[in-house]
């Protein structure tokens, strides 16, 4: 069946969950208006249906709490008992500043929804009119990430904490088992409820009863203190750092970033929340051994040292430095997360494959889960990972063609798990799809370099946005990475161009490039070894992108007309050489003449 025809069922499936004002993740078993669902949702209209994708986001909002929380859950009237816990459980109306207009649920979910309101724009038409929504839906968002950053941010490092294993949006994940177990069953006290989700789908697949009852007391703990954040935080026993929160956090905020600017509003709020949440999250969840980002337990003060695919979020916040970037790299591509053509494995599963308590059917304790890959896929794109992003891409079109649009996949062998028709897969199944025909669109104008050059050429202006910003994190991050390439690909002075353009390395390096046209100079205070290794890597990429064949005489102006920008000033590598020069610092300097395993030859 051709791909358009699928294109036609995944719009099929969010017609089908459509109630009128909002897409319900799925009639069969979620009959509500989910929180992040309706964020991931919103994308996948963008692309075809914008007034669509702009109510989706409205109809969330405008049941946001005074306080700016924005709930997890928004209840139809019109469908109330056929899920649990529902309104009349989490008695949200006793909490001073809740929502009186809207039934809600008393806690939140990842805030992807700046996120998604800029793609809304992105992918828009007719933009000028998508900018009332902007202005209109711009200090909601502000309200709502002001919310975490005062109410949820007890350090005041940017760490926002969750207080509930829903609000991470991986329920049942094995990172919570260790927190969740300092609830003593025995002695909690947990009013009598009746599940309506392991009645209609195999119990096997979803989360267990013991889960449940830990569940349920948390929400009890939250009633008793009629939803007050500070009394909550000092009572309740599970208060963690999540590193999927935080990254999904960080995306939006560099959306507000760029929302700001295109309704001419302040952006230095959002761009210090950006900045402050990812330093933080670099310094306190990155584990250098485990090579993964982990959970923090608040109230112990340890990684809880659980890995799953929320480890790797930190690639879509823009959060991990290049060299975490490298190294998770490592790790999303091992044995434990599924090897590019692996066979029986599908996609990248959320929990670690190799552990004994590894399960591919049961819930978020190992399926493939649609959105938890689309974001990854946006990650490491990114970074430029970009072999492994195009092989995540076709798999995530795969399984929906293959075997439904459900909720989550098997990881070993692909099949449909949970609810069937479910939006967010549908929805993103829809972005891919268009995403994917416009990559195929433009591939024949990719890769042609003039070789002869007439004025000067900027070549390290990327447009990749990572959360690096201070002079000394991009002068640790280039010299990590230029010494890493040096040492893995240079040997005996002959270069292996071939596996540099493949390398992680030199993906990641032409970030660190690009962050090199801000970087202050004045930092380095004199060090030479900084421009040699300026000098070298900017021979090396010079030779990569101009795709020189034999010797950098191909390209006329080699020397002088080619730059990077430093510090807001253009070098060539005759500029750089007249630097090390006055500092009669020539002997390390390497220079490339001919292509795929060259001579360098010391000058």
């Amino acid at each position: 069946m051709p791909i358009y025809q699928y294109l036609k069922r995944a719009k099929e499936v969010l017609e089908r969950n459509y109630n009128g004002r909002f897409t319900v993740p799925s009639v069969y078993l979620y009959p509500h208006q989910w929180n992040w669902d309706s964020g991931f949702i919103a994308i996948g209209y963008s692309r075809y249906d914008t007034e669509r994708a702009i109510q989706e986001i409205t109809s969330l909002f405008e049941a946001q709490w005074e306080n700016g929380m924005l709930p997890h859950i928004v209840f139809d009237r019109k469908n109330l008992g056929k899920y649990f816990p529902e309104s009349d459980f989490w008695q949200t109306d006793t909490a001073a500043f809740s929502n009186k207009k809207h039934l809600t649920s008393g806690i939140t979910q990842p805030p992807i929804h700046a996120y998604a309101v800029l793609k809304i724009y992105e992918n828009a038409k007719d933009k000028s009119k998508v900018k009332d929504f902007l202005r209109w839906i711009y200090p909601r968002l502000m309200k709502l990430h002001r919310y975490f950053y005062l109410e949820r941010n007890p350090d005041d490092n940017g760490l926002i904490y969750i207080r509930h294993p829903w609000e991470s949006g991986m329920d049942n994940s094995p990172m919570w088992d260790s927190v969740l177990e300092r609830i003593d069953l025995k002695k909690a006290k947990v009013p009598p409820f009746e599940r309506k989700d392991s009645q209609i789908i195999d119990p096997q697949q979803r989360p267990k009863d013991e889960d449940y009852l830990r569940y349920i007391y948390l929400v009890e703990l939250f009633k008793k203190h009629r939803y007050d954040e500070r009394k909550i935080f000092h009572d309740c026993p599970f208060i963690v750092i999540d590193p999927l929160f935080n990254s999904v956090l960080s995306a939006s905020n560099e959306a507000l970033i760029k929302i700001a600017d295109i309704i001419g509003e302040d952006h230095r709020q959002a761009e210090e929340w950006y900045l402050t949440t990812a330093r933080s999250m670099r310094d306190l969840l990155y584990s250098k051994k485990g090579k993964i980002f982990y959970a923090y337990d608040y109230i112990e003060k340890r990684q809880i040292e659980v890995a799953t695919s929320a480890g790797f979020m930190p690639l879509f916040g823009g959060v991990a430095s290049h060299s975490q970037a490298v190294e998770l790299f490592e790790t999303i591509n091992s044995a434990s997360f599924c090897k590019i053509h692996e066979e029986n494995c599908f996609a990248i599963p959320n929990y670690d494959k190799t552990r004994k308590d590894f399960n591919a059917k049961n819930y978020w304790r190992g399926p493939v889960w649609i959105n938890i890959n689309w974001m990854l896929y946006q990650g490491l794109k990114r970074y430029k990972f970009k072999q492994k992003a195009e092989h995540l891409e076709k798999i995530i079109l795969e399984l929906p063609i293959r075997f439904g649009f459900y909720e989550y996949f098997d990881s070993k062998y692909g099949a449909g798990y949970g609810t069937k028709d479910f939006s967010w897969t549908a929805a993103l199944f829809i972005d891919l799809v268009y995403d994917f025909a416009n990559t195929q669109a433009v591939k024949k104008g990719v890769g042609i370099y003039i070789q002869s050059v007439h004025s000067d050429v900027v070549l390290n202006l990327d447009k990749n946005s990572i959360s690096i910003n201070q002079p000394d994190e991009i002068y640790r991050e280039f010299n990590i990475l230029t010494e890493n390439i040096i040492k893995r690909y240079v040997n005996n002075g002959t270069v292996n161009y071939r596996k540099i353009r493949l390398s992680p390395e030199y993906k990641l390096f032409q970030n660190i490039a690009g962050k090199l046209s801000f970087f202050d100079l004045s930092y380095i205070n004199e060090d030479s070894s900084f421009f040699v290794n300026l000098y070298n890597m900017m021979v090396i990429d010079f030779i990569l992108k101009m795709k020189v064949k034999k010797s950098v005489r191909e390209v006329d102006g080699f020397f002088t007309k080619l730059k990077y920008q430093i510090d807001e000033k253009r070098y060539s590598l005759k500029d750089i050489e007249n630097i090390l020069l006055s500092k009669n610092n020539r002997e390390k300097l390497l220079i490339s003449l001919v292509r795929g395993k060259p001579s360098l030859l010391l000058l």
